[in-house]
């Protein structure tokens, strides 16, 4: 189970003005909340009674405030100064403790958000694809590498490139099943909106893999594959951190998932790389 105080602090900016006054309060005074009632708590974080104990049902759907109080008892000897991503003057002991925290709170949301039924479906379209389409801008495009150097281990024709001319060109003049992955972490790209547009007039899949539901890109999907949005939620968001360990991790799910399905059309090539590779470039 990830930390309640950090999972309380990624979502503030997805919170109601109330609801950030109690999120806020429990963040300052954990201790506290711990000893106190629904009513005592609305009065000291200046909110209704509804608030507190609505604030508390989306944080523990199945124990609300009592379930809220329960986690809080057994987390409270966390620092505080892990909440933020950096800070002036933070030890290398602090940083590592900060990444790590990130690191499990990423995986675990991402376990939570990414559908099973569309891995599978995702799995699906790959399957019946003769050749698979990959794009990503930025970090993204590590991702879209990583995705590459995956599948073509196990047979498929994969093309990746930062060329949407190139990729458009490619999606229509196939005559093979053919699916289209899209790797964004806002979904707000509009290169990545334009092949998703060209891949649906070819009628051709649409698998994206982004943080953010409700994008325009998203929303062009045949295939949705969502990944922890923490990330976004930080003020300085220095780098491309979490969130693209979120897209590796989802992409490493989604190749385990297609090997799984078609192990025994999957091993062989696989075998036959790592031999190749092992006597012509070790």
């Amino acid at each position: 189970m990830q930390n309640i105080l950090f999972e309380i602090h990624s979502q503030l900016s997805k919170l109601s003005p109330s609801e950030s006054k109690v999120a806020a309060y429990i963040l300052k005074h954990p201790r506290s909340v711990i000893e106190m009632n629904t009513a005592t708590f609305a009065q000291k974080a200046g909110v209704s009674t509804a608030t507190i104990i609505r604030f508390s049902k989306n944080i523990c759907p199945e124990g609300g405030f009592p379930a809220l109080k329960l986690r809080l008892s057994a987390e409270t000897e966390i620092d505080e100064r892990l909440y933020s991503e950096i800070n002036p003057g933070d030890s290398l002991a602090v940083v590592k403790n900060k990444f790590a925290m990130r690191v499990s709170h990423t995986i675990t949301q991402t376990n939570q958000v990414l559908s099973e039924a569309s891995v599978q479906t995702a799995v699906q379209q790959l399957t019946a694809a003769a050749t698979i389409f990959v794009y990503g801008l930025g970090a993204s495009n590590v991702v879209a590498q990583d995705f590459q150097q995956k599948f073509i281990r196990v047979g498929k024709s994969v093309v990746q490139s930062l060329d949407t001319h190139l990729l458009a060109a490619g999606l229509t003049a196939q005559t093979q099943p053919t699916v289209l992955v899209l790797i964004s972490n806002s979904g707000q790209k509009k290169d990545s909106q334009n092949l998703a547009k060209l891949a649906r007039d070819q009628q051709v899949p649409v698998i994206v893999l982004t943080h953010a539901a409700k994008s325009k890109l998203a929303k062009l999907a045949t295939t949705l594959l969502l990944h922890d949005d923490s990330e976004e939620n930080m003020n300085t968001r220095s780098a491309a951190t979490t969130s693209l360990l979120a897209q590796l991790y989802a992409v490493d799910l989604l190749y385990y998932a297609y090997v799984a399905s078609n192990y025994h059309a999957s091993i062989l090539p696989i075998v036959n790389s790592h031999d190749v590779i092992g006597k012509y470039f070790d």
